[in-house]
């Protein structure tokens, strides 16, 4: 079905006692090689509608940051006083500092939080880059293991508009970051649900 049509179907649901995150399912039709895989940030126009932490590694203060690291607190990464996850959702640095982070590479890679020149989180200017993490930039990724993107889209309270929109910008932006020796057709599926609700199969072609 449309977009249109999947989100308003989805709105009608049930009501719960909480704001349902609507989520996004991508069935990708990719080899599992490494050239393959698909990794890319965006920002939604509208949000998430969830707040994330952000960790800073930089020279000088970030403002807007939740949590300012120096690089004496690689060894508290290193040895879980400091966890992703827990006590930030990303980590932002500038490149001088990643050579530092590299000691902590075995704890943050395997949460995903590890900063990459590709997803934007390695940067000069780390305020302007939790600036746009704060305003709905967000991490694309294909699972370790699969050929599949989990992602959101915002919160079930948002405007139908609104979710359109995250939703058309998230599947454009896939669309501009094909993996070059992929298939012509390989957005093999797209499903848009809510944390209790039922999945819609969007058309996306």
């Amino acid at each position: 079905m449309e977009i249109k049509e999947a989100i308003k179907n989805l709105k009608s649901g049930g009501k719960n006692k909480f704001d349902q995150t609507v989520e996004v399912h991508i069935n990708l039709d990719l080899e599992k090689k490494g050239e393959q895989t698909v990794r890319f940030m965006t920002v939604l126009p509208h949000g998430t509608g969830k707040t994330k932490k952000v960790a800073v590694l930089a020279s000088k203060k970030v403002p807007n940051a939740d949590l300012e690291l120096s690089e004496t607190d690689v060894s508290k990464l290193e040895n879980g006083s400091i966890k992703p996850k827990v006590d930030f959702d990303i980590l932002v640095s500038e490149p001088k500092f990643m050579p530092k982070l590299a000691k902590a590479a075995k704890i943050l890679g395997p949460a995903g939080v590890m900063p990459n020149p590709k997803t934007g989180t390695v940067s000069e200017n780390v305020e302007k880059t939790v600036e746009q993490i704060k305003k709905g930039k967000i991490e694309i990724r294909t699972e370790a293991n699969a050929s599949v993107i989990h992602s959101i889209i915002g919160k079930k309270s948002f405007e139908e508009s609104k979710l359109e929109d995250n939703f058309n910008e998230l599947i454009n932006a896939l669309k501009a970051n094909k993996p070059t020796k992929s298939k012509p057709v390989w957005i093999k599926s797209v499903y848009i649900t809510s944390t209790m609700g039922p999945s819609f199969q969007v058309d996306v072609a």
